[in-house]
């Protein structure tokens, strides 16, 4: 059995592992678009119960990602140089690229071969393998391929991101909120390392033109960026790696998730919104679905193929809904500015429908009392 995998993110490195470790004799090829050691952005979080969730797949695997990982239950919310700290989720963060090594270690370990630089253009590419799974991100070529058999539905937020990285250290994973004259502006920042932190911009689209932003290259953007968040930045800069402006790219297939012996998974069949943090995991479990259920379909690939979508449809529309839920929220801001710092932390933590409100209240009783007292 040969098995092709388009795309070298998290999601195709941990399903050429699990399937090598399930079926030793097979075949795994992954062919990645960018060269070898590259990686775009910066860092990843992972909350423990998404790290609990992949450990029965590869406990040996997830331990070792896990291994250098900064673990923290606190996280902060800040409007207009006001921070309130709260107990949240367990929530780990570390570098992508660091990631993708320790993934690609154990894939080759397990005897996964790569081709890097290397883009796939069309069907014919495609032939000769028993099984192609596209793993190859939101702009999938392999989606595209078959777009008549997935079907997807993909639009675009209205919000502005750009991914910058910052030496100001967010020890507790962080949200800032700033009401400007012109509209709301929003980071979300958090350490992913010793000496790094994530800071990505959020603009509404208010902002983004009022602030010419359209038209101004990667250095300018920092800069201007620099200056908006020099309040949180205390004095650190903003680096950039093609911290390019975009709007985000939602996928969600509405037609069947395979095409004879072709599937998808990851951000190629169905994305989150950036805000959730949750793609990396997302991959990662649609890779541990997906082996699951060709083991349980005796290697039948049409069958196990079917059985990976019954066994994961469910699940992943209901974290997408969470995650429209998610995107409604930050839009909104630009309707309905904050009021005051306490409400709009508790508005950001239950925004998804996914948190307690009985658990965070436990969790935060001051926090809570004050929200009271304001009612």
């Amino acid at each position: 059995m040969k098995v092709l995998v388009v795309g070298g993110g998290p999601g195709g490195l941990f399903f050429g592992i699990l399937l090598r470790r399930a079926r030793p004799d097979v075949a795994v090829h992954v062919v990645e678009q960018n060269p070898e050691g590259a990686s775009y952005g910066w860092g990843i979080g992972l909350t423990d119960s998404a790290l609990d969730a992949l450990r029965p797949s590869a406990p040996d695997v997830v331990d070792d990602l896990a291994a250098d990982i900064d673990v923290t239950d606190q996280m902060e919310v800040g409007l207009d140089g006001e921070t309130l700290r709260v107990t949240a989720s367990a929530f780990s963060r570390t570098g992508r690229i660091q990631l993708l090594a320790t993934l690609q270690r154990w894939a080759r370990a397990e005897g996964v071969t790569f081709a890097f630089a290397q883009r796939l253009e069309d069907s014919a590419e495609l032939a000769g393998w028993d099984l192609v799974v596209g793993a190859d991100g939101v702009n999938s070529r392999v989606r595209d391929i078959y777009a008549d058999v997935f079907k997807p539905e993909i639009s675009f937020g209205n919000n502005w991101f750009a991914w910058y990285g910052t030496s100001r250290l967010f020890t507790a994973p962080s949200i800032i909120v700033l009401r400007r004259p012109e509209g709301v502006a929003v980071s979300h920042a958090s350490q992913y390392t010793a000496d790094r932190s994530n800071f990505v911009v959020e603009l509404t689209p208010r902002v983004f033109r009022s602030g010419g932003f359209e038209h101004l290259d990667e250095e300018e953007s920092r800069r201007r960026c620099e200056a908006m968040f020099a309040g949180s930045l205390e004095g650190h800069p903003l680096y950039t790696n093609k911290s390019l402006w975009f709007q985000p790219k939602f996928v969600r297939c509405t037609g069947s998730w395979s095409h004879e012996n072709v599937t998808l998974l990851g951000d190629a069949l169905h994305t989150v919104h950036p805000s959730l943090g949750s793609g990396t995991r997302f991959a990662m479990r649609d890779a541990a679905y997906l082996v699951e259920a060709l083991a349980a379909a005796g290697w039948d690939v049409p069958r196990g193929l079917r059985g990976y979508e019954e066994s994961r449809r469910g699940t992943a529309e209901a974290f997408q809904r969470a995650a429209v839920r998610s995107i409604g929220w930050y839009e909104g801001l630009q309707s309905r500015p904050p009021r005051d710092l306490t409400t709009m932390t508790l508005e950001y933590i239950m925004r998804t429908g996914r948190v307690r409100y009985e658990e965070f209240r436990r969790n935060n009783p001051e926090m809570m009392r004050a929200y009271e007292e304001l009612r």
